[in-house]
């Protein structure tokens, strides 16, 4: 699965650095930190601040990449998946992010590679459940500020 992730971020990485010129991009301290913060909040922000809020932190081309599902959602389709999870009472109440890299990859976007643990109180169980996820996003500035571009994602591997 590692492999998988990997061969997606330098096949990414090519396609977007191959399409620009010969400019070394960069991103600042600040970027990190505000799309790392971020990150960390776009569940908790749906939890506690509602559906407006959550949908304006996608950009207007937004894709995601289900890996284990093997297919590409654009924006509505994603979003849609999840205001019904959202509209059926669950909700994200901890959420935290370690960063692996920031890769710019064009003026304004940003590849952002990430583990983020999310735990949830879901309407269907008791237990208190937890998701241990390995992410690829990819961030770009629109109106002044970062929003999601795209994502791919995965569960960490389960070390039985």
């Amino acid at each position: 699965m590692k492999l998988k992730i990997l061969t997606f971020a330098s096949i990414v990485i090519l396609l977007f650095g191959c399409s620009e010129s010969e400019v070394d991009y960069i991103i600042t301290e600040a970027d990190k930190k505000e799309i790392e913060a971020l990150k960390k909040n776009i569940p908790l922000i749906l939890a506690n601040e509602g559906w407006e809020a959550y949908e304006k932190l996608f950009s207007k081309n937004y894709q995601n990449w289900h890996m284990l599902g093997n297919q590409v959602r654009h924006r509505e389709e994603y979003l849609s998946a999840v205001k019904a999870w959202y509209d059926a009472g669950n909700r994200a109440n901890d959420s935290e992010v370690q960063s692996v890299a920031f890769i710019p990859i064009a003026k304004n976007k940003i590849m952002y590679l990430h583990k983020q643990i999310e735990k949830f109180d879901l309407v269907d169980t008791e237990d208190k459940v937890s998701r241990d996820i390995r992410f690829i996003g990819i961030f770009v500035k629109e109106d002044g500020k970062w929003k999601v571009d795209f994502t791919a994602f995965m569960d960490a591997p389960q070390n039985d």
